[in-house]
C-alpha cells in the first residue's frame, strides 16, 4: 500500500469520527491491523476495502483512488488541528521523559560505581576486623546479593568478587 491511501484512510477515518479502535470493531479486525494500515505497513484485503468503501457510503474507486484529505467540515478540521497539537505535546513530554530517565540512569550508575569501589576496599578491612578471615568469600557472595536485589547492583558489584583472589593472597602473607 502506498502513503497516499494510507493518508486516505487516516482522513477518512477522522471524518467520520472513528477512532482506530471504533474501526476495527466496525470491521472485525485488530486495532493493530488498522494502524498498520495507516501507517501504510500493510493493506486491507479486498473484503476490507469493500467494507471500508460500504462504511464511508463511497466506491471503491473513490476509497483508493481521490485526492488524499476529503473535503473535511469546520469542526472535524479544528479536531484535526487540536488531535494534531496534543499529539505533537505528548510527543514532546515522551522525549523530555526519556531525557530525564536517561539522565537519572547515568547518576544511578556512577552511584553505584561509587558504591561497589567503596565496597572493595571497605570489606576486606571490617572482615579482617571481625575475623572472618575464613569465610570473606562468602561475606562478598552475601554482600554482592544484598547489593543486587536491594539496589539493582549486578554491574558493576561483580567487581566484587576481585577482591577474593587480592585479600587471601595479601593475609597469607601476614
Amino acid at each position: 500500500m502506498n502513503i497516499e491511501i494510507a493518508d486516505r484512510l487516516v482522513a477518512l477515518r477522522r471524518v467520520h469520527g472513528y477512532s482506530q479502535e471504533e474501526l476495527a470493531t466496525r470491521l472485525g479486525v485488530s486495532r493493530q491491523a488498522v494502524s498498520k494500515w495507516e501507517r501504510a505497513e500493510s493493506s486491507p484485503d479486498t473484503d476490507n476495502l469493500i467494507a471500508l468503501a460500504r462504511l464511508y457510503s463511497i466506491s471503491l474507486d473513490e476509497l483508493l483512488l481521490q485526492p488524499a484529505r476529503p473535503e473535511e467540515s469546520a469542526e472535524a478540521r479544528e479536531e484535526r488541528e487540536v488531535f494534531e497539537a496534543a499529539q505533537a505535546f505528548e510527543d514532546a513530554e515522551e522525549r523530555l521523559e526519556r531525557k530525564r530517565n536517561k539522565k537519572r540512569q547515568a547518576k544511578k550508575e556512577k552511584l553505584l560505581w561509587l558504591l561497589t569501589l567503596a565496597l572493595m576496599v571497605g570489606m576486606p578491612v571490617i572482615t579482617h576486623l571481625l575475623h572472618l578471615d575464613a569465610v570473606y568469600a562468602v561475606v562478598i557472595t552475601v554482600v554482592y546479593l544484598i547489593t543486587g536485589f536491594l539496589l539493582d547492583n549486578w554491574h558493576p558489584g561483580w567487581m566484587l568478587y576481585l577482591t577474593i583472589p587480592i585479600y587471601y593472597t595479601l593475609l597469607l602473607r601476614t
